[in-house]
């Protein structure tokens, strides 16, 4: 067995170190990083920025590449659009283009480090294919909903949803409506990196980011708010997820030494593992920890989820 283990490892490493591990962010609500939100909540405003540039960086300089047809409204610029919001990327490092005249393909989007998208631009299911393959590539994407620009909620969901059902993620069909204005709406406390230092966001109209794939850790929900009291409340409870991600490691999944690093060490302990393959075998360690979706057995999933792990090495 460890003969075969190792050689698929072999196999799906070479594969890995071609396709990169991407990322996703998918949130709810274009006005979360308005010019709007950074001039009513600077400080929240401008940890969110840094916490979206860290997740899909790891604070290195790179070029980004925004894409919106969501223009601004009550003489704010929103969502990847927004002034503020670039500005302190641009104070980050980063550099951005904005609304290129280039074909919306694969082959431009490689030339990005990550892709900011919002409205029309990148919507339904043909861009839906080049962003998977964008995604599976090693670029990040970031997707924001509520724009208005796709006709009602279950339009603009259907049409992002092309793409994000591909890893695991899907916005809801309902905008929360509060009249005209804009409101501010606590969060719950967060161990994903998005939401550190989070406690509160701007919310115009907007709506869900919820996982298709509850049983996938790679998938997450970085982010809920907190509508209590408001009215009309969002449908079903008060607390709504609102900000989602794809292929983070915040539990460091795969550092079964808890080093802080993901290295052959794990991979050793690992096989252990995987030779044993019940969790309720009596060698295995409590809590079976590399049974990583949970299902009772360490097996060829685990080993996939692994990989991944193993292919970003430094834990968040």
């Amino acid at each position: 067995m460890l003969r075969r283990l190792m050689c698929a490892a072999a196999t799906i490493v070479a594969t890995s170190a071609m396709a990169g591990n991407g990322r996703i962010i998918a949130i709810g609500d274009e006005w979360l990083v308005s010019d709007l939100a950074f001039a009513t909540q600077p400080a929240q405003s401008k940890q969110l920025t840094d916490n979206i540039a860290k997740f899909f960086t790891d604070d290195s300089p790179s070029r980004m590449l925004v894409w919106s047809t969501s223009g601004p409204l009550m003489g704010s610029e929103r969502g990847v659009r927004g002034v503020a919001f670039a500005n302190r990327l641009h104070e980050l490092g980063h550099t951005l283009d904005v609304n290129p005249s280039a074909p919306f393909t694969l082959a431009t989007l490689r030339n990005y480090r990550a892709v900011f998208l919002a409205g029309l631009s990148g919507s339904g299911s043909e861009h839906a294919q080049v962003l998977e393959a964008y995604v599976r590539e090693g670029g990040n994407v970031i997707v924001m909903a509520g724009t208005g620009d796709i006709g009602g909620a279950p339009t603009e969901a259907g049409q992002w949803n092309y793409f994000l059902n591909k890893f695991g993620l899907a916005f809801g069909d309902t905008w929360f409506v509060y009249g005209s204005s804009l409101i501010t709406v606590p969060t719950l406390p967060s161990a994903n990196p998005l939401g550190k230092l989070i406690t509160h966001v701007q919310w115009g109209y907007g709506q869900t980011v919820y996982s298709t794939q509850p049983g996938n850790p790679l998938v997450e929900i970085a982010v809920y708010g907190d509508f209590t009291g408001l009215t009309p409340p969002p449908p079903g409870s008060a607390v709504q997820p609102i900000i989602g991600t794809v292929n983070i490691l915040t539990k460091c999944l795969g550092d079964l030494d808890n080093n802080g690093m993901v290295n052959d060490e794990d991979f050793v302990i690992f096989v252990q593992h995987y030779n044993l393959l019940l969790c309720e075998d009596a060698s295995m360690p409590p809590a079976c920890p590399s049974d990583f979706n949970a299902d009772g057995v360490v097996d060829d999933v685990d080993f996939t989820i692994f990989i991944q792990s193993y292919d970003l090495p430094i834990c968040l």
